[in-house]
């Protein structure tokens, strides 16, 4: 077994890899919020926040208003800014972001109220049991190193309260045009979180063939999008049993 020390200086040399691989990523604000001028972009957006709402009226263990959320990962901010706009209240969210200038615009975007913390995820010093629901969105396949990846699941599981949930969005199927991101498939989100009760939606019509149908039209994206295989996402819902204990 390796020593804590070898062990945490493999998670740094992680992070320091994870930074790397984002920069060559070219997805601005700017180019994000003109995505949703395209259909693809716009079809793909509509789906995933008719199936996030549908989950939060079925499942949340509180009203919108009421829950204490915490996304590991923001970004620039927008999925915060879209829980604001379904009615949570700033000053019950959390925004955690790695990389520095995305962390800027995130705070120059959210309202204040909203909570920033700036660094990595995993070395967040937070209450155990304080959160309704922990966000991840495509952080985990953005992280190459396994264990890396189950110690930022363990601290996520930490954190959450009984009741409440991890709302999971990230890709189902490896992308053979990038290398800098994983497939993370069911099993193995099982295995990051064994106590979990995971309801599981493939979404996301395959976004080469999304940007190609979604000229002609709703109706043709919609059909293909109906066929599971060729979705290239899960969103899960990942609920921790209110009588949890650790």
């Amino acid at each position: 077994m390796p020593c804590v020390h070898s062990t945490w200086e493999v998670f740094e040399q992680e992070l320091a890899a994870v930074r790397e691989r984002y920069l060559r990523r070219q997805d601005g604000p700017a180019h994000q919020a003109r995505s949703l001028l395209s259909p693809e972009r716009l079809f793909r957006f509509q789906q995933r926040e008719r199936l996030i709402l549908r989950l939060l009226r079925r499942k949340a263990s509180k009203p919108l208003w009421e829950l204490k959320i915490l996304e590991v990962g923001c970004g620039y901010g927008g999925n915060i800014l879209q829980f604001i706009r379904w009615g949570c209240r700033p000053e019950n969210l959390f925004a955690n972001e790695l990389l520095e200038d995305r962390l800027q615009i995130a705070q120059s975007l959210l309202p204040q109220g909203v909570h920033i913390l700036p660094g990595d995820a995993a070395g967040l010093e937070l209450p155990p049991e304080s959160f309704d629901i922990i966000l991840q969105s495509t952080v985990f396949s953005s992280i190459l190193n396994a264990p890396f990846r189950q110690h930022l699941a363990h601290r996520m599981w930490h954190w959450l309260a009984p009741g409440g949930a991890v709302l999971w969005y990230d890709l189902r199927y490896p992308n053979p045009w990038n290398p800098d991101v994983c497939a993370i498939p069911i099993s193995e989100i099982r295995r990051l979180f064994p106590h979990g009760r995971i309801y599981k939606y493939a979404v996301t019509l395959a976004p080469p063939l999304g940007r190609v149908v979604a000229h002609f039209g709703f109706i043709p994206y919609a059909i293909l999008a109906a066929v599971p295989l060729l979705r290239t996402h899960w969103l899960c819902w990942i609920e921790k049993p209110r009588q949890f204990q650790a």
